[in-house]
């Protein structure tokens, strides 16, 4: 095991960020702790998707990538333990870290015990503390991450699951009828660059001119390779850094002139 779990949650700069930190050092404060983003937009299972995505490859073979973006904390959803070739990811089962697993090929997945998991970390508060019902990432993820971490085997706190019972969530999605293209916003920074559910494996930015419709209204935006090949102002479309079609204006916000979300439709004309 590399030692290293890498953190994504929608906890922002918070209590819950800290405390979760706190019990995988708890558990081995020899664990290397990475904070890929915390602030992955409130509840958007989509947009956490889009995060695990295109940050899992980045960390050391053997990581453990640990995910926390769950509006279903508490009721009936599984938390997993998803074993790929390269990685393991420790998420609720709600398709946040389906895209990524299944890219690196998933090997074995897991349902998470719950009180087997908390009584293996040896975290002393857990004995005084009952398991709560709206903070598992304290309470169930973060011990499971910490443990695999230190090499312990998930099946010593997990139940095997078929993979094919895994929820599934599609990052890349696309209809094309009658040469237009329709996919959908799957994440926005905080530049307000817009990041469609496109990658250069379903799709190829056409030269020069794109038009983009979003909620009736047609956009026109230049394509090209970065944000300077337009003029300061004016809207481009390029491949961002992950492989995705981006939607950008030169020193300002396409998610404000688009007044778009996370998960709305968008069609691209050509």
């Amino acid at each position: 095991m590399s030692g290293f779990v890498g953190l994504i949650t929608d906890f922002g700069d918070s209590v819950y960020d800290g405390i979760v930190e706190s019990v995988i050092k708890y558990v081995d404060p020899s664990i290397n702790v990475i904070r890929i983003d915390n602030e992955v937009p409130h509840f958007s299972v989509l947009a956490g998707s889009y995060i695990t995505y295109s940050s899992y490859r980045w960390l050391p073979p053997g990581s453990v990538i640990m995910i926390v973006v769950d509006p279903g904390v508490g009721t009936s959803r599984r938390a997993v333990v998803i074993r790929t070739n390269n990685y393991y990811f420790v998420a609720p089962d709600n398709g946040v870290a389906y895209e990524a697993a299944a890219e690196d090929g998933i090997r074995e997945a897991y349902a998470i015990n719950y009180s087997r998991v908390r009584s293996l970390a040896g975290v002393k508060a857990f004995n005084s503390w009952p398991l709560s019902y709206t903070f598992h990432g304290r309470d169930v993820f973060a011990p499971a991450a910490a443990l695999i971490a230190k090499g312990v085997p998930p099946s010593q706190f997990a139940t095997p699951i078929p993979a094919g019972s895994l929820v599934s969530l599609r990052l890349r999605y696309s209809f094309r009828s009658e040469g237009v293209t329709r996919t959908r916003v799957v994440y926005i920074d905080k530049f307000g660059n817009v990041a469609l559910g496109l990658t250069t494996r379903e799709y190829r930015l056409p030269r020069g001119r794109l038009v983009v419709n979003v909620k009736g209204t047609q956009h026109l935006f230049t394509t090209g390779r970065t944000f300077a090949d337009v003029r300061p102002g004016d809207a481009i479309a390029y491949i961002n850094s992950f492989g995705f079609v981006e939607l950008a204006i030169n020193q300002g916000s396409a998610a404000s002139k688009l007044n778009v979300n996370v998960g709305d439709e968008v069609s691209l004309i050509p």
